[in-house]
């Protein structure tokens, strides 16, 4: 029995939605320690589907025993499962989970970025399969303007930045009940429907990512990385706003967003297309401070949300055999 691991994600931002250089996209992101999408895989002589995520979970297996040309099959299981079209990677982490399964039982000499290419991940963010790769800190490079079209498939973003996130910063985690952020097509329309953003304000994001964000992340300066954090999040939610009603997609999220940054939170933002929002502090003790002040807060605005407060990871997925049972 094989079973891979695979981390949740923040996405922390988009570097170049203008692309006049010749790339589009670019993201920044982190691994989370939880939630997951845990799967078990036995080879069979057709493909079963059990366990939690069926549906996404049948699609992307079939795409890949169609596209490889494997003739068998085999039981698959996810006992644990991000939450689907919150802004956590779900989509990415279970598509390369079930691709790594089926290449690994049947022995398919197959890269990570093969994975990515036949089960069509990474076309506006490569952030999700570093994540799978080497968990931690990541910044992928984005893609050439020439494969931004519904018909070119098969890009995978390279991968120019990976480092270690400090042990001592923790992640405040909410995520509003009831609400999903934009996923498959609705994304692609999305993307296709905004301007592009101001070439000033891409300098800006850049600047912030090389002369800020990264140095105060390899110094372990939690202030001046949750100042070009947050600023980051501020320049990016502008080009946003037209598709997703404001700076954030939650109509609570403001609200909580400064209520974090009040409370102490070096940076906060939304991860992705949210509804997910985030905070980075300084101490699993103060972190845990804050999470019940939010929880009060959250109450009191009658706002219902998860809460809950994570390290990052900083290894990727985990793959292991075992004996079932």
């Amino acid at each position: 029995m094989l079973q891979i691991e695979a981390p949740a994600r923040l996405h922390l931002g988009q570097l170049d939605l203008n692309g006049s250089l010749g790339r589009l996209y670019g993201g920044i992101g982190v691994a989370l320690e939880g939630p997951k999408t845990v799967l078990r895989a036995e080879p069979t002589s057709r493909l079963v589907v059990e366990g939690l995520e069926k549906e996404r979970v049948t699609a992307i297996a079939r795409t890949f025993l169609e596209r490889t040309g494997i003739t068998g099959g085999a039981r698959l299981q996810v006992t644990e499962a991000i939450p689907p079209h919150v802004g956590l990677g779900s989509g990415t982490q279970l598509s390369l989970a079930v691709s790594l399964a089926l290449a690994r039982l049947y022995n398919l000499d197959l890269t990570l970025d093969d994975l990515a290419r036949i089960t069509g991940r990474g076309h506006q963010s490569g952030v999700g399969i570093g994540i799978f790769r080497s968990g931690g800190f990541v910044v992928d490079g984005g893609i050439p303007r020439e494969f931004d079209r519904p018909d070119v498939e098969g890009y995978v973003p390279p991968i120019i930045f990976q480092h270690p996130f400090p042990p001592s910063w923790y992640f405040l985690l909410v995520t509003p009940v009831n609400s999903s952020g934009f996923s498959g097509s609705r994304e692609r329309e999305a993307f296709r429907a905004m301007p592009p953003i101001p070439p000033e304000d891409v300098g800006l994001v850049c600047r912030l990512l090389v002369m800020q964000l990264l140095p105060a992340l390899l110094e372990e300066n939690i202030d001046d990385f949750g100042q070009a954090l947050s600023e980051i999040q501020w320049t990016i939610g502008k080009q946003f706003a037209p598709v997703q009603g404001g700076l954030y997609s939650h109509p609570a999220a403001e609200g909580i967003v400064r209520f974090l940054l009040n409370s102490g939170a070096a940076g906060a933002g939304q991860s992705s297309w949210g509804p997910s929002l985030y905070a980075v502090v300084e101490g699993e003790e103060a972190a845990r401070a804050i999470e019940g002040s939010l929880k009060h807060y959250l109450q009191e605005e009658q706002v219902a949300a998860r809460v809950s407060c994570l390290a990052a990871r900083n290894r990727g997925a985990r793959l292991s055999w075992a004996e079932e049972g």
